[in-house]
């Protein structure tokens, strides 16, 4: 594994992390009347303490010289401001969506490897956008790749052309810090030869990509847990070598709030450092002049808070690297109220395992859960997971099995009796369509389930292994369905994963929990009105503090009831006895 070079100028413009801009070919440009440049970027400093900039030398055929680079580099470290190179690996071929470089034709290697000795023989740290990865599908790439797969072929590609890029960047500039930024639609990187397997040990550092945007909406379908999901994550690649988190304005002018909330995901996903794209967009478009003023208080804001919480805790998600399926469900779950640590490699000591699909492409997982019940832990699949594992899931563990049966409910039960009999009646906002799992009753126990007609469907199924107890949870068709599930579902699923933590959401989905190992914990609505939620805390738990406001609320009957307003974060510590 590469170890990290020191950061060229290291600042920590916030007691708990650092800001930085990244400023486009475009925007560089733009800086070389810096007189002018001068008075436009006082909305930055009147409002944010930057530490860095990240100035760009290529960006889809379209270049910054060395001259103009270094007197822009000149004038941001005059300032006090540690400055970084930055490449952003596109073309500027019209069509669908954005173009890579294309890494089969010498005129693409070419550009790459002339804008990596740029960057290297001005700055002392480089930065690949998230473009590095590989889309084309023209003739010569076709005929490269053969009777591959285009995922064989560009993996095999990219990481030829890595090793030849960073062997040039360290020729030019031995001291270089080169850094690989990783795009948050982390569940197609190997499609497009993003290999987070092995690209960490050639670069120095990675960056994370937390941008979320307008889920509804926007081309990538990204739940906004994932902007606090993916920098622990990768965190977990690359442990201490993530230098942060990056998000832009974007689809964000339906709601401020969530431009500001990447913001406070990625910070509470502990990122060193927030890269703000970009300085053009922010400072001279007006459908964002609000942004910067409103993220300055925001910063302002969250800093002192952020040093009050420890490490980052909850069930811990295994998504092997090479993983697929069930997409993005993690971000799904999290945005009904379940912490997780993520993990890139299999948890064998956590108190509580999740493995959703993706889990499945891990050959040896069947022996691992096995370990892992017969040491005491609690392992939760998704039913998506029972479907890809199939027989082996079945013999080995409980006789459970998902078929290709479906059913459209509305209505729910839960159990009062640890699954001897379902009751109640809880009703959705709407209908959705579940897989039916076929399972043996007597043998697995049903804990929450959805009414048919004289008949039921498990959405909740549970039963001891070993010394350990393994779960199932029913993942309707469309994953955002999970928010149409009742409180009374929902609290039970969630029960399921706060073994290691002393406190439980109980309320609709839409409200977000994030834990840590010192016993404080954050929750954020993400609801579009006031809701009062229940937070049921461990019986060590005397009373929860407010470390803000030192505001104390004792709980009683192991409870706290707490009334949330949309996007505001309630920073809580939960006092022990």
């Amino acid at each position: 594994m590469t170890t990290m070079m020191p950061r060229q100028n290291d600042v920590t413009s916030y007691e708990n992390f650092n800001v930085a801009i990244y400023c486009t070919v475009n925007d560089v440009k733009y800086m070389a009347d810096l007189e002018n440049f001068d008075k436009q970027f006082k909305l930055f400093t009147d409002n944010i303490k930057v530490g860095r900039v990240y100035l760009e030398c290529y960006r889809g055929m379209e270049w910054c010289d060395k001259e103009t680079l270094l007197k822009v580099k000149s004038y941001f470290e005059s300032k006090g401001i540690a400055t970084s190179g930055g490449i952003t690996t596109n073309d500027d071929a019209k069509g669908e969506g954005f173009l890579s470089l294309c890494y089969s034709s010498e005129k693409g290697r070419r550009i790459f490897m002339d804008a990596v000795r740029l960057s290297a023989e001005v700055f002392d740290e480089v930065i690949l956008d998230d473009f590095y990865f590989a889309n084309c599908r023209c003739s010569e790439c076709v005929k490269i790749k053969g009777s591959r797969s285009w995922k064989e072929m560009r993996l095999a590609q990219k990481l030829e052309i890595t090793g030849e890029a960073v062997t040039l960047a360290k020729e030019v500039n031995p001291k270089i810090n080169f850094i690989i930024k990783y795009p948050q639609w982390y569940e197609y990187y190997n499609e497009t030869g993003y290999n987070p397997a092995e690209e960490p040990g050639i670069f120095d550092s990675i960056y994370t990509g937390t941008e979320t945007r307008n889920p509804a909406y926007a081309q990538q379908h990204l739940p906004k847990y994932l902007s606090y999901f993916i920098m622990r994550y990768l965190e977990s690649v690359a442990p201490e070598r993530n230098l942060g988190g990056w998000f832009d304005p974007y689809e964000c002018t339906y709601n401020l709030s969530s431009y500001l909330e990447q913001g406070y995901l990625t910070l509470f996903g502990k990122a060193r450092e927030i890269t703000l794209f970009c300085l053009g967009s922010l400072m001279g478009d007006h459908n964002f002049r609000l942004f910067v003023p409103a993220l300055g208080q925001m910063l302002k804001e969250m800093d002192k808070p952020l040093g009050l919480l420890g490490n980052p805790a909850g069930a811990v998600a295994y998504r092997p690297l090479y993983g697929r399926g069930e997409d993005y469900i993690h971000n799904y779950l999290g945005m009904c109220g379940i912490p997780f640590e993520a993990s890139c490699t299999y948890p064998e000591h956590a108190d509580t395992v999740f493995l959703a699909e993706s889990a499945g492409d891990d050959p040896e997982l069947i022996q691992k859960m096995h370990n892992s019940l017969m040491a005491g832990s609690d392992v939760v699949v998704t039913s998506g997971l029972v479907r890809k594992l199939g027989k082996a899931f079945c013999d080995t563990f409980v006789n459970v099995n998902y078929t290709a049966r479906k059913a459209l409910v509305k209505e729910y039960a839960n159990t009062k009796d640890n699954g001897l009999t379902i009751s109640g009646s809880y009703s959705g906002d709407k209908e959705i369509l579940i897989p039916q799992l076929d399972y043996a009753t007597n043998d697995i126990w049903e804990l929450a389930a959805a009414y048919g007609h004289d008949n039921n469907f498990p959405i909740v199924l549970r039963c001891r292994y070993g010394e350990g107890r393994i779960s199932i949870i029913t993942i309707p068709d469309d994953c955002g369905d999970l928010y149409s599930y009742p409180a009374q579902v929902l609290y039970t699923i969630r029960e399921l994963f706060c073994k290691s933590i002393p406190v439980c959401l109980d309320g609709p989905s839409g409200i977000m929990l994030f834990a840590y190992d010192n016993n404080c914990f954050v929750v954020r609505s993400d609801l579009a009105y006031d809701e009062t939620v229940t937070i049921l805390c461990h019986e060590s738990v005397r009373e929860l503090r407010f470390p803000e406001t030192g505001r104390v609320i004792p709980v009683q009957n192991g409870r706290v009831n707490l009334r949330l307003t949309p996007n505001v974060n309630y920073w809580m510590e939960a006092v022990k006895k």
